[in-house]
């Protein structure tokens, strides 16, 4: 803060001069103006120029961090600053803030981006860029009458407070919307216990081939979806066949043991496990398996005892600082599931809907179901599922009150697969929102109004395979042309499944 002969000195009287005051305030004004402006077209130029928007932002977002640290560190007398270099630091944060914003509207107007975190992101953005030239205004009014410090400082305080808000809505929509928070739900739990854990306690099989069984296997082999009959949620599951007929492990015997045979296998190959797209075991973490199924498979081999073996302590070396981190990540995953879970059930509860864990599908995904008989369910009702939409592979809709608009919200369910919309208000005029599901493979429209220029819109859909038109506007003539057209899409005129 400033002395007393620098506020003395400073004049207190009628605030003059206020023309650099109003000038930071209109820019203020019309940033908040700015999300009530649409472009339906924007030139392409203006397009390119919003794709700066994530190089650019981090430059206000710096300064005005900066401006309140040496703003607190000067009050306290921690650091000696005069008023022209906040000047200095404020005027580039408001400069930078406009191109940042400016693109940032750009990039949001491009279409590229959109939903409800979007919406809120691209308000907070205007809000904070409003928020830094009010910050500007008041310091100016500071210069000129030291009664606006305080003024001035908390502009400062809660335009950092909307940076941060603003800036964890920016990471959500990139990272998800629990970038920034994921960490605080397992704070203080169990992550200690892998922590103190002293290795001459640790035991081979539950403290690291455990570990990267949950971090490689599990997501496919657990109670809730046994891919191929197979679970490894245990030791006494591990000696149990799948439908292949081997166990997944046979103590002492290598060739007999399934679960090394497919790990083992080249990556290219289509029975390696894990599949294409999961990451792989590593070298060592195959020689641990290895050597921990020719040893006999024991659930009481120590890991100090093991480290002795030649051929295998170096490996271990190297493996167990890993194991921390599979340790958090698998805490973290239970801790989101638990989470994701009860409030699905929640939801399903209030839309008296039907949300159940896909048993079937690759991942922890979630199927969606209308009761029996079915309860209203509109376009509105839907839309509430919006904050989850990533996480459901599977919608069954039938005789609900979804129409063409209600489209939209499912073309966000990007993870798609299966798609049941019998008897539903369809009329085939919002049917292209679905090329922009990528993993859509089946889509059952019985008993709706689509027509021939509606059917033609499913080819490009990317991934789609089935097709049900039973009791349809389409025409047996389109459903023969388009086969022939695309012969790797079936286009069925029967009524389908129901889910």
């Amino acid at each position: 803060m400033e002395s007393k002969n620098q506020v003395v000195e400073r004049s207190v009287g009628k605030f003059r001069r206020p023309a650099v005051f109003i000038a930071a305030f209109v820019p203020a004004i019309l940033l908040l103006a700015l999300p009530l402006f649409r472009p339906a077209e924007v030139p392409f130029l203006l397009l390119f120029f919003g794709r700066f928007h994530p190089l650019v932002l981090h430059f206000p977002i710096v300064l005005i961090i900066l401006a309140l640290l040496f703003e607190v560190a000067r009050h306290y007398s921690l650091l000696k600053l005069g008023d022209n270099f906040f000047k200095v630091i404020l005027i580039a944060a408001a400069i930078t803030t406009l191109v940042s914003v400016g693109a940032g509207f750009f990039l949001f107007a491009s279409g590229e981006y959109s939903g409800e975190l979007m919406e809120q992101h691209f308000w907070l953005g205007a809000i904070t860029g409003s928020a830094i030239f009010i910050t500007v205004g008041l310091f100016y009014a500071y210069l000129r009458d030291a009664r606006f410090y305080w003024a001035y400082f908390a502009a400062l305080a809660i335009t950092n407070g909307a940076v941060a808000y603003t800036s964890h809505l920016g990471g959500s929509i990139t990272h998800g919307k629990d970038y920034l928070t994921e960490h605080l739900s397992v704070l203080g739990s169990e992550l200690t216990e892998t922590k103190s854990k002293a290795e001459d306690e640790m035991l081979l099989y539950y403290d690291v081939v455990v570990p990267v069984f949950e971090a490689k296997c599990l997501s496919c082999h657990n109670q809730q979806k046994s891919k191929g009959g197979l679970l490894m949620n245990s030791y006494a599951s591990l000696l149990k066949a799948g439908e292949s007929g081997t166990p997944s492990m046979t103590p002492g015997n290598l060739e007999k043991s399934e679960l090394y045979n497919r790990v083992h296998l080249p990556f290219d190959h289509k029975d390696h496990m894990p599949p294409a797209g999961k990451t792989p075991l590593t070298e060592d973490e195959v020689s641990i398996l290895k050597f921990w199924i020719e040893g006999g498979s024991s659930d009481s081999l120590r890991v100090s005892d093991a480290r002795k073996e030649e051929n295998i302590g170096p490996v271990i070396e190297r493996v167990l600082p890993e194991l921390l981190r599979y340790h958090r990540n698998a805490l973290i995953a239970r801790t989101k599931a638990i989470e994701l879970e009860a409030d699905l059930k929640k939801l399903a509860n209030e839309l008296n809907i039907s949300i159940e864990r896909d048993t079937v599908s690759d991942g922890d995904f979630y199927t969606i179901a209308m009761k029996f008989p079915p309860a209203p369910f509109t376009n509105e009702q839907f839309r509430q599922l919006s904050p989850y939409f990533e996480v459901f592979s599977k919608v069954s809709l039938i005789a609900s009150g979804i129409d063409d608009a209600g489209l939209y919200y499912i073309s966000k369910m990007v993870n798609v697969k299966e798609l049941y919309l019998q008897k539903t208000n369809i009329d085939g005029s919002g049917l292209v929102y679905l090329q922009k599901l990528p993993n859509l493979e089946k889509l059952n429209l019985s008993f709706t109004k689509i027509d021939d220029q509606s059917t033609i819109d499913l080819l490009k859909v990317p991934s789609l395979q089935e097709v049900y038109l039973y009791r349809t506007n389409t025409s047996p003539q389109v459903v023969e042309a388009l086969s022939k057209n695309k012969p790797s899409l079936r286009l069925l005129v029967e009524e389908g499944p129901y889910f």
